[in-house]
């Protein structure tokens, strides 16, 4: 019976493993226990990244998931901190978010507003 339960608590919890949203902003980017990964395509990169972003594409130029995209994070990662996904706007990296958490990465972070906001706020961009 005890095993039961413990098999049912993993069960749900992992079920229930979730990311959260932020907006991008100077604390998460100096946050050494966070590692940013800039999820957009090879061409979006050329216009700038967040410095010291980690780039592994979500998808290539032309839109196709990138079928070594959960192998690509997992060989430039440190397993031991926590993962923000950047992309544009929002949307791909709250994707990306979702499909990491669902393959068992924790401490997933979205980073809303993307690059888009992280213009706005006038943080460090430079070319890759």
């Amino acid at each position: 019976m005890i095993k039961v339960l413990i098999v049912m608590f993993f069960a749900t919890s992992m079920a229930m493993a979730k990311y959260i949203s932020i907006d991008i902003d100077r604390s998460v980017m100096s946050d050494n226990n966070i590692q940013i990964i800039d999820i957009r395509t090879p061409n979006e990169w050329k216009q700038g990244v967040l410095k010291g972003a980690i780039l592994v594409n979500l998808t290539d130029n032309n839109g196709y998931y990138n079928e070594k995209f959960l192998d690509n994070i997992k060989s430039k990662i440190d397993p031991n901190k926590k993962i923000a996904i950047i992309c544009r706007s929002g949307n791909r990296s709250q994707k990306a978010s979702k499909i990491l958490v669902d393959n068992g990465y924790k401490d997933v972070i979205n980073l809303s507003g993307g690059m888009l906001l992280a213009t706005q706020k006038g943080l460090d961009i430079v070319k890759p």
